[in-house]
């Protein structure tokens, strides 16, 4: 069973991911089909309020669809 609520690390990644893709004003649905994935699992891992967390494949591919360290994902100290 997954967690209801996202750890502080998980927070983060989700945000870094709603900032780039607000940046790029591409909706939910856009963005995931350029990662290839569903709308429904990206929404599922983009809300702060579910437990699904983006992992780091997920985090890999954003980084080399959008063209960025895939270290824009990690906070600079420990959460």
């Amino acid at each position: 069973m997954r967690p209801k609520h996202k750890t502080p690390i998980q927070l983060f990644v989700s945000q870094r991911v709603r900032e780039i893709r607000e940046q790029l004003a591409l909706t939910q649905e856009q963005f995931s089909e350029r990662i290839n994935c569903s709308r429904g699992y990206f929404a599922d891992r983009e809300n702060p309020n579910t437990g699904a967390a983006f992992n780091l494949e997920t985090i890999n591919t954003i980084a080399k669809e959008f063209n960025i360290s895939p270290q824009f994902f990690i906070p600079k100290k420990a959460l």
